[in-house]
């Protein structure tokens, strides 16, 4: 009984240890762009059953009246700024026993979304032999929703799914609506967006085509 009590404090020690270096590590601020989703994940707690630990995931925190949104998925969040400026997001994992044996901060910082060499602000959709031209690589069009809320509902699905989704915001000039485009990734050739489509087609059961960003 005495070497079982012993063992447990040697091992709230070691926990208290971990959790202490992963505090005081560097900040390290990922760059990314408004309007996008991005994955969230712990990068250094590797384990092969997530399922046996409890992932307490913080809201994500920026400056007074920043917009976001966020989706909480277990060992993962999905996470879509709207408004730039810094943010921090922060997890804390819990084992069976209710002790935490991981914490974890992660910085953001959000900027405009990149445009093109040559600064162009719209671009018109132009479909020619299944592409369509719009800014410097591919990327593959899934959807063309006039409501936002079934444009995210359906770019978490693909993100589920493993793809690597986004929405950007158009206004549709021939039709006189406001839309938004679901699509999947930035590819620089066409034969790895190829892939990717061909996947893609084999879930959702309909032929999306490629676009490529002039």
């Amino acid at each position: 009984m005495h070497k079982k009590k012993l063992s447990m404090k040697i091992i709230k020690i070691i926990c208290s240890m971990f959790v202490l270096l992963s505090c005081n590590e560097q900040q390290i601020w990922q760059e990314i762009e408004s309007g996008k989703t991005i994955k969230v994940f712990p990068k250094k707690f590797n384990i092969t059953n997530s399922s046996n630990y409890v992932y307490k995931w913080s809201k994500p925190i920026g400056k007074n009246e920043s917009k976001m949104d966020y989706r909480i998925n277990h060992d993962k969040l999905l996470f879509t700024p709207i408004s730039n400026g810094e943010y921090r997001i922060t997890l804390e994992i819990e084992n069976m026993m209710k002790e935490k044996v991981h914490e974890e901060i992660f910085f953001f910082n959000v900027i405009n979304e990149k445009k093109n060499a040559l600064g162009n602000k719209d671009v018109n959709d132009k479909k020619n032999n299944n592409e369509i031209i719009i800014n410097n690589v591919y990327t593959i069009q899934v959807a063309s929703w006039t409501s936002k809320d079934k444009a995210k509902k359906d770019m978490f699905e693909l993100i589920e799914l493993g793809f690597d989704a986004y929405i950007e915001e158009f206004y549709d000039n021939k039709n006189d609506v406001q839309r938004w485009r679901v699509r999947i990734g930035s590819f620089k050739n066409k034969e790895l967006a190829l892939q990717v489509k061909n996947k893609l087609s084999k879930f959702r059961g309909e032929d999306p085509w490629i676009a490529y960003i002039k």
